[in-house]
């Protein structure tokens, strides 16, 4: 019973409430992503599918504390109008950019690629120009569906990008740009220098009372090309088939059991997130969106209700931080009741948080296990080229060989006691095929024997029926030299400095001219007023900071250090104090 509405307890209203006559209620015997999807749609017409946060009428630039959710039948109907919308554009095996923040239509043009076997490339709204053009080029993008802020980008950078014919625009096309192009009235599409730019509505609308036909992938098709980071300066594109999707789809659909609901923060560009909001509609689930404004993120976890969560270390190790300056605000003695509000950030619903997408230190997660004890917390671990390698420490032994591989020039080696340590190298059945169009990378990174060298250095602990237990320790490209010789893995000592409570952001460096590494510290700011406060400072110079300020810090992280048995070059010789955060802007 509520004790505010004195209402009888009741489900959250995106889960199907569970009861005992549950039953079958239809099987999908075809394996390809097309009819899986369709499958979907028809079987969860009813059900929520994919939520955005409602706007203020007053103030669109504000929004309220809801969210409104569209069906899997609206969506399914957005997702087949445009399909065939694009195959009047497109061919079967043209290449789709993808390119926004995250919201339903991001989800509706991939499935759209997927129902008329049109490969879709997803690129990143903060990648520089030069590298847009580079991805451009390098798959022969024809067309590209965009959010409204992204469009002048691409009309500026067309020029250079030949195959480029379509511009298709989430939002409605702003009159400056549609008064220096040519109207066609027909579909309200806006041409000129061999460029058209829609309406990704009008679109839809257009494409509502015509004929469906739907083109079926083959298993080894690629149906995306997902970029990442390359080491020659370009990004690579890793190509994808459905293998990718194909373990986890439901060959069964089960009505009145409780559905998943994600909440999807992380750009759609990455391969985890994408994964998981598409698994989840092919399982009934429903994704709620974010704004993208990270100081509503918590407020907006709340909002969406998830039943599962997943962060990399950078969100707990910035709730831990808070946690700790809060503490030492109210005292030591209040920990446990300051534990059981910093519980509340993740909802009660939410049965499991995953912790992955890079190292974690043992301080942060012992933190999160005591914090949010409602949910089970996990470690995942995978890489774009071979999807999730481990999940809770759980090999998946089934879908995945593996071996190790020494790197003596870091020190480690498969001899090493107590436990064997190496690059991991992996074969799995939802692999990738090559890089695109870059032969040099794809040799580099695949074995003459097809496993893929991960770049990443393990310990391996054991084996427990037939399973690995495998912890990532180190990045083996990720290294620099120092003057006696020794290797500095940075990643990892600022994995560990992180702890310090002074920290908000760190990054380590050096060169083979010092003797000891180097660190630029992002101070956190709360904590930094009450040092000032406590030592009587009149506030912390963020251009010169005061000596004493610079000191502690040092003195923290040689505590730290002292604690994790770092070596005395591991251990920051000299500090920049820089109160300007990192971001991708800023380089």
């Amino acid at each position: 019973m509520c004790k505010a509405t004195k209402q009888p307890a009741h489900c959250h209203y995106l889960v199907r409430k569970v009861t005992l006559d549950y039953g079958i209620e239809k099987i999908c015997t075809k394996m390809d992503l097309a009819s899986q999807i369709l499958t979907a749609i028809e079987f969860n017409w009813d059900q929520p599918c994919l939520g955005t946060r409602d706007r203020c009428k007053m103030d669109l630039n504000s929004y309220e504390n809801s969210y409104s959710w569209q069906t899997f039948k609206t969506v399914g109907d957005r997702i087949k109008n445009f399909s065939y919308g694009l195959s009047s554009l497109l061919q079967p095996r043209d290449y789709l950019g993808i390119c926004a923040v995250n919201r339903p239509e991001w989800i509706i043009a991939d499935f759209a690629c997927i129902l008329q076997n049109i490969i879709s490339v997803p690129i990143s709204s903060r990648l520089r120009d030069h590298d847009i053009i580079f991805v451009i080029n390098n798959t022969r993008i024809s067309a590209i569906v965009c959010d409204q802020e992204m469009l002048s980008k691409f009309i500026q950078i067309h020029s250079e990008c030949s195959t480029l014919r379509h511009l298709i625009c989430m939002d409605p096309i702003s009159e400056t740009i549609s008064d220096k192009y040519s109207l066609y009235e027909n579909m309200n599409i806006i041409e000129k220098d061999g460029l058209s730019i829609h309406y990704m509505s009008n679109i839809e609308k257009h494409s509502s009372t015509k004929k469906r036909e739907y083109i079926i992938n083959e298993p080894n098709d690629c149906i995306t090309v997902v970029y990442t980071s390359g080491s020659l300066g370009f990004p690579k594109g890793a190509v994808l088939s459905e293998k990718v999707f194909k373990p986890q789809y439901p060959t069964e659909y089960v009505s009145k059991l409780e559905k998943s609901v994600k909440f999807c923060y992380r750009p759609l560009v990455w391969i985890t997130d994408r994964k998981a909001t598409i698994l989840g509609f092919l399982k009934g689930g429903s994704t709620g969106f974010s704004t993208g404004n990270v100081a509503q993120l918590t407020e907006e976890l709340a909002l969406v209700e998830p039943t599962s969560f997943s962060a990399q270390p950078t969100f707990w190790n910035k709730i831990y931080l808070e946690f700790n300056t809060m503490l030492l605000l109210s005292g030591m003695n209040n920990e446990e009741c300051l534990l059981e509000q910093f519980s509340k950030i993740i909802p009660l619903r939410c049965r499991v948080i995953s912790v992955g997408g890079a190292m974690v230190s043992s301080t942060i997660l012992k933190f999160i296990q005591r914090c949010f004890r409602h949910c089970k917390i996990v470690e995942s671990y995978g890489t774009t080229e071979c999807g999730r390698i481990t999940f809770d420490y759980d090999f998946l032994r089934t879908m995945i060989d593996y071996r190790l591989e020494s790197v003596t020039e870091m020190g480690y080696t498969l001899n090493d006691k107590p436990y064997p340590r190496g690059e991991l190298l992996v074969k799995t059945t939802q692999m990738f095929s090559g890089y695109i169009n870059n032969p040099e990378e794809t040799k580099e990174a695949l074995t003459e024997d097809g496993f893929f060298r991960t770049g990443d250095i393990v310990e391996l602990r054991g084996v427990t029926k037939q399973k690995p237990d495998i912890h990532v320790i180190d990045r083996k490209k990720n290294f620099f030299k120092l003057s006696q010789g020794q290797f500095i893995s940075p990643e990892s000592l600022e994995c560990i400095y992180l702890q310090s409570l002074f920290i908000e952001q760190i990054y380590i460096y050096g060169n083979g001219l010092e003797n000891s590494v180097k660190a630029v510290v992002v101070p956190n700011k709360q904590y930094a007023q009450i040092f000032a406060t406590k030592h009587n400072l009149d506030s912390i110079d963020p251009i010169n900071s005061q000596k004493l300020f610079y000191d502690a810090i040092l003195e923290d992280l040689q505590t730290i250090a002292a604690q994790q048995s770092l070596q005395k070059h591991e251990i920051p010789s000299k500090l920049i104090i820089d109160f300007q955060p990192f971001t991708s802007e800023n380089g």
